[in-house]
């Protein structure tokens, strides 16, 4: 037994270690993620006010890319917005992610 109780107690010591570790990859990580994702969104609003320009051009004192909200800040945009021009399986995709049921 006491055999028993040394083993479960090196295996949850090492398990914390391999989760810390995970974390910490996590943690380091992140910025990347994020600035990858920043550039997605950035690239797809882009491509919104390349369309939303093609679309709009017969339309009298319309202003391409003028924004609804009432600040100077940074908005983020919402994925109904920014996948309002493209298919709807693309929508669909980010904003369930893959299922495996149907």
């Amino acid at each position: 037994m006491v055999f028993g109780y040394w083993r479960l107690f090196s295996w949850n010591r090492e398990r914390r270690r391999l989760q810390i570790e995970e974390l910490e990859a996590r943690i380091a990580m992140m910025p990347l993620l994020q600035a990858e994702n920043d550039r997605r969104t950035l690239r797809m609003l882009r491509e919104n006010l390349e369309e939303e320009a093609i679309i709009m051009k017969d339309v009298p004192g319309w202003k391409v890319g003028e924004s609804v909200f009432h600040t100077d800040r940074w908005v983020t945009p919402v994925s109904e917005e920014l996948f309002n021009l493209r298919p709807r399986e693309e929508f669909l995709h980010k904003r369930f992610g893959f299922l495996w049921y149907v």
